[in-house]
């Protein structure tokens, strides 16, 4: 729609009610629960009657699924005991009934004023959707904002079956600022949009194939790329991780020393930087070819 909102502009909210078939949303759990953090209180920090999660159970192309969305705007995002435990609770639900489950990630990892509360959730929806997998159950990441999937989410977001990205999505183990902190600023210059993008943005991430899909940032293209996934699931086996550490131990050879990201996309077959670096993120998965 002509000047309809962006993805990644909507907040948590907007964004369920643009992905979900009109009507079909139920929030569990919502803000007249007050079902709030016990130790950002006691830090006088505000607190946030969702804990910054949004969670419940709508439909997308008239298939039911569970549904989880972060709020960026509350601390970053990030995951305290009761945001992980909404979390935890969702993938073991859709575990349960055999429904699969998307995550909108909009976090920059554990919430430090929790300390390991924060690290404890991350760990135990880990588990919940290794049990998704292990059931077959289809769990999907959607990765489309400028705060990205970073620290122990980055880790979470790649547990899942697939994820959906757009060139507004980050993902990466430690963000940008933490990376400039302990290499330095010439090593990595956190200020530089254009580096971090092409380090942890939605197109790189599609090209080493961390990315299943690379879609245009509205709701629409999102949606449909969720779609897709929404029928196949990828159980864990021991020949699969061995195959994928096999496909990380090329990796870091080929690209191990490279101090440029335009190296890594020129080893990946990205013939002409400037276009790709200007293409739309379909037309750059259009253009990319992905490697091994």
């Amino acid at each position: 729609m002509t000047g309809a909102p962006l993805f990644h502009e909507l907040t948590a909210r907007q964004r369920i009610a643009a992905l979900a078939d009109a009507g079909s949303f139920t929030e569990l759990l919502p803000p007249p629960e007050r079902l709030t953090s016990p130790y950002l209180a006691q830090l006088g920090i505000p607190v946030s009657f969702d804990d910054g999660l949004v969670i419940g159970h709508a439909r997308i192309g008239g298939k039911k699924v569970y549904l989880a969305a972060q709020v960026g705007q509350f601390v970053g995002g990030a995951v305290g005991e009761i945001h992980g435990a909404k979390l935890t609770g969702l993938f073991k639900a859709a575990a349960r009934d055999k429904v699969p489950c998307v995550l909108i990630v909009e976090s920059g990892g554990v919430r430090l004023h929790e300390g390991s509360s924060g690290e404890i959730a991350i760990a135990e929806t880990m588990r919940a959707i290794f049990e998704c997998r292990a059931l077959k159950v289809p769990t999907i990441a959607v990765i489309a904002t400028d705060i990205g999937a970073y620290g122990g989410i980055g880790i979470l977001s790649t547990c899942c079956d697939f994820r959906v990205m757009t060139e507004h999505g980050r993902l990466g183990i430690s963000g940008p600022i933490v990376i400039e902190k302990w290499m330095g600023k010439k090593a990595y210059d956190s200020a530089n949009r254009a580096l971090v993008w092409k380090t942890s943005g939605g197109k790189t991430k599609y090209l080493l194939g961390d990315a299943d899909a690379l879609v245009h940032d509205t709701a629409d293209a999102v949606r449909d790329g969720i779609s897709r996934f929404l029928g196949k699931s990828s159980a864990v086996s021991l020949a699969a991780v061995k195959a994928r550490q096999k496909e990380l131990e090329k990796r870091l050879k080929k690209f191990g020393a490279a101090t440029d990201p335009d190296a890594v996309w020129k080893g990946m077959g990205v013939r002409d930087i400037e276009a790709a670096s200007l293409a739309s993120g379909p037309e750059f998965a259009a253009l990319a070819k992905r490697g091994k």
